[in-house]
């Protein structure tokens, strides 16, 4: 058979990660310098695509899931680079050399030598290193497999010396890893290599727009690319250990980054607000800040690495498999999400494993606790981590200027700005749930028209008035109407909302003023201060807790005297009330602790300066059925860009972003709660389309 020449290329695609750049390498002593050893030179064409599509999907995917993100490997097709970024640019190579007896590859063995149960004895042959400071621009290029610019030359040190025959070998590289790479002798000590915790996947910098250095990998093996003969094999022999008779070779690579990109409406559409909540057609809403939470930190796999397959989306039979179970294909395989029946959910699936997949497990037992992770996330779920989750002031304003790029949507243009790099985060099946899933948490504002009213207790009455000029912050909770009815109420301050629990519309003997101020002047039969109390309405904790603390005072008791009735008062029972904090504090001025107890103790939530936070787990495969869980639903995998499209609002979110006695972070991510509409896609960059977020 005749020989071909070939080129290295380069073809990366978006991801999202976060660190800084240090040497990729699990030791120490990494220097940089050559090894010593016999040297032949190769031409490089480093090339990661700009305009257009990105490396592994193609404008329309083979797979696609117009009803929401996914699927599979090609997501929802291809983003292309981002101009004005640097997601693109080669600061330096490592080439690893694997002998074959192939002479090309195709479908049948691109990745057979690769997953070879032989890995640990077959020998590295050559290990070659080249940086640029300056960095080169490989963003040139059009689709995958075709290449543009970066062309460089390299010295390869072989382990063995080459002869006048021309030999055969495999080509994997690895971009931006800081240094020349070590510690590697053999195909697996390669396959397996893992990025430790916090290693940078990309170098940080003050705006997106500067961020560097991204990591990047073999994503792919194959023969025949564009330019003519491009190839993962490159033939070598004695003629290239001369500098003007470089071999030629062609690598694929994607970034063990994905990306997370928002956009919004600056119109939210509030017609899903459902007509029992308290501000339908009471007010607007707007964005004002965001936290992307449970950022994976800790390992990621050098190269992409799958499970075997499994033959359902959901239920038993889909949770991930054993190592070695079926399917010989672990590195570098497609993700795969073929649904084959929606009934049943039978198809082939599989998951890309993160080194962490089978460790992240619900806690399990009394000892058991979330902890576990809580140095390998950045803004850990957790209720450990919940003073920083609340620490408001680490909220990100809503983007609107920077980096940037437009997309219309049936009509509708769409401005994303990425926002995070984050690293490769998967999950089992029944793993996907708050305390592990990534996830952006978004806080609106309510501000109130004039037809906003809220009950007020004054001098013996409850009203219902608006909020003083420039105070947007109010109360809701559950209240028994005296009718039977259940409705949610919002309030003025919390002292109206114990006063509202007396269903004393009709007052004509001014309980309500006795029990909210003192009994001076006014005259009552216990009997009647009894069935006051007894009809007080205990839908939510605080109602719930005066009743309690008055039943336990009126107890036994035949006659209303002084003693008993200076007990018969809520500041008497705020005394003694846990977690409340002064009745002078005005609600305006709660700490997010004193938030976060009043909804824990009291199901009360404050909306301070009509602030509220609206969690949203970002998916990646979505089966389209918000009952079930589905294999790889919500994780984030390397290359990817999710993009948000927040459309609307459903309705006030949490007082929180964390709140204590609702949040959980073992709460499944499938779920009716949510309060935000956004339309996620992820592209190649690949791109996965989840439904618009209604929050």
């Amino acid at each position: 058979m005749k020989k071909k020449k070939w080129y290295v290329a380069m073809a990366t695609a978006l991801l999202l990660a976060a660190g800084c750049s240090d040497d990729l390498d699990n030791g120490k002593n990494n220097t940089g310098a050559e090894e010593d050893g016999e040297k032949v030179y190769m031409t490089v064409n480093v090339s990661t695509v700009s305009q257009g599509t990105l490396t592994k999907a193609d404008p329309t995917p083979s797979n696609s899931n117009s009803g929401g993100a996914g699927w599979g490997e090609d997501g929802n097709g291809s983003l292309g680079e981002l101009s004005g970024s640097k997601e693109g640019m080669v600061y330096d190579v490592n080439i690893f050399l694997v002998p074959t007896d192939e002479e090309s590859l195709g479908d049948g063995n691109q990745l057979e030598l690769l997953n070879t149960d032989n890995g640990s004895s077959i020998q590295i042959a050559g290990q070659g290193y080249y940086s640029n400071l300056e960095g080169i621009d490989a963003s040139l290029g059009g689709t995958e497999p075709g290449h543009g610019d970066g062309k460089v030359t390299m010295k390869v040190t072989m382990k063995n010396p080459l002869t006048q025959d021309k030999s055969n070998y495999q080509v994997f590289a690895v971009i931006n890893a800081g240094g020349r790479l070590t510690g590697i002798s053999t195909l697996a000590d390669l396959r397996d290599r893992v990025a430790a915790n916090d290693r940078a996947l990309w170098t940080p910098a003050s705006n997106m727009a500067e961020y560097h250095h991204f990591v990047m990998s073999t994503h792919k093996m194959i023969s025949g690319a564009i330019p003519s003969n491009g190839s993962s094999i490159v033939e070598l022999s004695a003629a290239n250990m001369d500098e003007t008779y470089p071999a030629q070779t062609t690598v694929f690579v994607e970034r063990l980054a994905a990306r997370i990109d928002l956009a919004y409406s600056s119109n939210l559409d509030l017609t899903n607000i459902p007509g029992t909540s308290p501000v339908k057609n009471k007010g607007t809403f707007t964005l004002k800040r965001y936290k992307v939470v449970n950022q994976w930190k800790g390992e990621s796999y050098l190269f992409k690495q799958v499970s075997p397959t499994v033959q359902y989306n959901y239920g038993a039979n889909a949770v991930l498999p054993a190592d070695g179970t079926n399917d010989r294909v672990r590195y570098l395989g497609d993700e795969k999400w073929i649904w084959k029946n929606n009934g049943t959910g039978a198809g082939s699936y599989n998951y890309v494993l993160d080194p962490k997949i089978r460790e992240k497990k619900l806690p399990e037992g009394e000892s058991s606790s979330w902890d576990q992770f809580k140095d390998s996330y950045v803004n850990y779920f957790n209720p450990s981590n919940s003073t920083d989750l609340n620490n408001l002031d680490k909220m990100v304003s809503m983007p609107t200027s920077g980096l940037s790029y437009t997309q219309e949507v049936s009509g509708d243009s769409r401005t994303y700005y990425p926002v995070v790099y984050t690293k490769e985060n998967t999950l089992d099946l029944n793993s996907q749930v708050h305390g592990y899933t990534t996830g952006v948490i978004f806080e609106s504002e309510f501000t109130p028209s004039n037809d906003f009213k809220v009950s007020s207790y004054e001098n013996g009455e409850i009203k219902s008035v608006n909020l003083p000029n420039g105070d947007k912050t109010f109360l809701s909770a559950a209240h028994y109407n005296s009718n039977g009815s259940v409705s949610r109420l919002v309030y003025k301050d919390v002292k109206s909302v114990a006063a509202r629990a007396f269903n004393l519309e009709n007052d004509k003997k001014n309980l309500l003023k006795g029990f909210m101020d003192g009994w001076d002047d006014i005259t009552a039969d216990v009997n009647a201060v009894k069935k006051a109390v007894q009809d007080m309405s205990s839908q939510n904790g605080l109602e719930s807790a005066f009743k309690e603390y008055l039943d336990g005072i009126l107890a036994g008791k035949a006659t209303l005297d002084e003693d008993l009735k200076q007990k018969l008062t809520y500041a008497a029972f705020r005394r003694q009330a846990s977690h409340l904090p002064s009745n002078i504090t005005p609600v305006s001025q709660f700490s997010s602790e004193q938030i976060g107890n009043l909804y824990q103790y009291y199901n009360v939530s404050l909306y301070k300066s009509g602030r509220s936070y609206h969690k949203f787990w970002i998916r990646h495969n979505d089966n389209g059925n918000d009952g079930l869980m589905g294999v790889m639903e919500f994780c984030i995998v390397r290359n990817n860009v999710y993009q948000l499209y927040v459309k609307g609002i459903r309705g006030l979110g949490d007082p929180l972003p964390y709140t204590p006695g609702k949040d959980d972070p073992g709460t499944p991510d499938e779920s009716d709660d949510v309060t935000i509409d956004v339309t996620i896609y992820v592209k190649d960059w690949v791109k996965r389309t989840n439904k618009d977020i209604i929050l």
